[in-house]
């Protein structure tokens, strides 16, 4: 709650009064935690409709983009395919349009300079949050889904952001848990022995943008 007033600039009682409000509109759910010591602490997250209001922009630009991308797919990516086929190939391209429009802030030529780049470029898509050095690899996380009903009906919209994330990489990236499957985050890991590459910062959390997702606060 304390880190929540500093950053919005109102008191800790005004951010607690603004969360019941969001909680009793639906908006958010709430549960205590038990700690080892002190008081239990309250987890704030969003709600299913909570997440929905929050992705109000990530559906528009993702609509902005499933129309370029239906109109570029190719005779030979079409005939022969399936429904899921082409949702497939119509997402890939979305993946590609991402990646091109973002490309410009990924100029490092270190993977972990280019995984902290990542972050930064697609936290505004929803996409990505924060990344853990966990030594051989850094886990990728996002704590929502910019689209959760487009993802719950087509695993091809989760692929896209793992697609999008390898291409801006330039590096293998494997998805290991997404919310739209039931996971309490999307996950993604990459390993840092498959690129030959020096890396520079080793061991604990690599702060990049604020958690969107989660407030706490001491009861």
């Amino acid at each position: 709650m304390s880190e929540l007033s500093e950053i919005v600039g109102v008191s800790e009682g005004s951010i607690r009064r603004h969360l019941d409000i969001m909680v009793a509109d639906g908006l958010l759910v709430s549960r205590f935690q038990r700690q080892p010591r002190g008081r239990p602490v309250t987890l704030y997250t969003l709600s299913e409709d909570g997440e929905e209001e929050r992705s109000a922009a990530h559906y528009q630009r993702l609509l902005g983009r499933l129309s370029p991308a239906l109109s570029n797919l190719t005779a030979e990516e079409v005939g022969g395919q399936d429904g899921r086929g082409l949702l497939d190939r119509l997402f890939d391209h979305v993946a590609q349009s991402v990646a091109d429009e973002h490309r410009g802030q990924v100029t490092a030529l270190g993977l972990d300079e280019r995984v902290h780049q990542v972050i930064v470029a697609l936290s505004d898509e929803g996409i990505l949050q924060e990344v853990e050095d966990e030594g051989d690899f850094f886990r990728l996380r996002n704590s929502g889904c910019p689209y959760r009903s487009t993802a719950m009906e087509t695993h091809a919209c989760c692929a896209a952001d793992r697609r999008a994330i390898e291409l801006l990489l330039g590096a293998p990236v494997e998805q290991v848990m997404t919310v739209a499957e039931g996971g309490q985050v999307c996950e993604y890991l990459v390993s840092k022995h498959e690129q030959g590459e020096s890396i520079q910062r080793a061991g604990g959390i690599i702060p990049v943008v604020a958690q969107k997702g989660t407030a706490t606060s001491n009861e």
